[in-house]
């Protein structure tokens, strides 16, 4: 695909507004349609390893839900049947605890419903941190309940810490690290040779920050979400590049099914994904949603009408706090992946994401590609 109108766009998101690093890749089942890496330095080459934030999340609802498939985990079953600790989760009522002991099932952490917040800074975390500065994940996840739910499990959708907490269920399901999950079913069998859960800073590529005037800064090569080489989060954990990560994208247009054949997951898993869950008021305007247009499903956004250039009801996808992107389109087996180092993106970024994909839809489309 020449891609003219999704180059030419690119061109003028960089000249107008001087985003430092930006990987866009377009597939059509495991076909690239088109791709376009630039960087200030001029040298990227889609291999650099990027904070992937929370597009970490479609990680590991592919690993829960892969264990849901095998019958070892259920979307019913509550949180503390793995993790006992959670027995003395509570909430507020009138200033009176309420026991959450039964309330915090799988399927609320999937569809972040269960009242939890992404607070890291609550008093039992940074006691813990202060007397050990290498915690696991399962200690980490454990302080999560030390204070009070923000609601009922249940009652609303609030974007939180649930997607560490599946990380840590998924340790004790399958007997052994979060991290060693995933690569043994997601990274090695698909290929993603350059995705993991810990890396030093010299090793991941060139993080900037957006300033308040809309301008770029160098930015530290650290995420706030990871305690230590002990603790693999599994809502913002993942250093990946966008070609390893366009494996697992096309894994998903695909039926759950990679390039050589091996199946991750089922189709009827990835229908139950991209299908809205939750009867709740999403805050849709929220960058990670993109849009009035989605709702919810199994931790991913699910588009919930189709657009008048393509996408079809039930794509769906997320984002991460650098401006990672996945866009999933398992009608037309189309996937699109942006690798972008931004942290506070959403000051120059917000809806281009979006725009890039309505782009290269528009050049599929005048090419006589759909």
């Amino acid at each position: 695909m020449k891609g003219e109108r999704t180059k030419n766009y690119i061109e003028e998101l960089i000249k107008d507004k001087g985003i430092p690093y930006l990987d866009f890749c377009i597939q059509r089942g495991y076909t690239p349609l088109f791709r376009c890496v630039s960087s200030a330095n001029g040298e990227a080459n889609g291999k650099e390893l990027l904070a992937l934030y929370s597009c970490t999340k479609p990680l590991t609802v592919a690993c829960v839900m892969r264990l849901v498939e095998e019958g070892k985990l259920a979307l019913s079953d509550t949180v503390e049947k793995y993790l006992p600790e959670y027995e003395q989760a509570f909430w507020l009522s009138n200033g009176k605890e309420r026991s959450a002991k039964g309330e915090i099932t799988i399927e609320r952490l999937l569809t972040m419903t269960a009242g939890l917040s992404y607070n890291l800074c609550t008093p039992p975390i940074v006691e813990l941190l202060k007397n050990n500065p290498a915690p696991s994940t399962r200690e980490i996840v454990g302080r999560y309940i030390q204070t009070p739910l923000l609601f009922k499990p249940g009652e609303r959708f609030e974007y939180s810490l649930c997607h560490d907490v599946l990380g840590a269920v998924v340790e004790v399901v399958a007997g052994k690290r979060f991290s060693e999950y995933m690569d043994e079913v997601i990274f090695k069998p698909l290929g993603m040779q350059n995705s993991f859960f810990h890396r030093t800073g010299a090793e991941i590529f060139d993080v900037y920050a957006c300033t308040q005037e809309g301008g770029f800064t160098p930015a530290e090569k650290k995420n706030m979400h990871v305690f230590s080489e002990n603790h693999d989060s599994g809502g913002a954990g993942v250093i990946s590049c966008v070609d390893d990560y366009a494996k697992f994208a096309a894994t998903l247009a695909c039926g759950g099914v990679s390039a050589d054949g091996y199946r991750l997951l089922k189709k009827e898993t990835l229908d139950l994904i991209r299908t809205e869950r939750s009867s709740l008021s999403v805050n849709n305007t929220f960058t990670c949603i993109q849009g009035e247009d989605y709702g919810y499903g199994l931790g991913v956004r699910t588009r919930l009408k189709p657009t008048e250039w393509g996408l079809p009801k039930g794509e769906f996808g997320w984002d991460g706090a650098a401006g990672s992107y996945l866009m999933v389109d398992s009608e037309k087996q189309i996937s699109v992946v942006i690798g972008m180092h931004i942290l506070e993106w959403p000051r120059v970024f917000t809806g281009e994401h979006l725009r890039l994909v309505e782009c290269a839809y528009e050049d599929m489309r005048a090419e006589g590609l759909l």
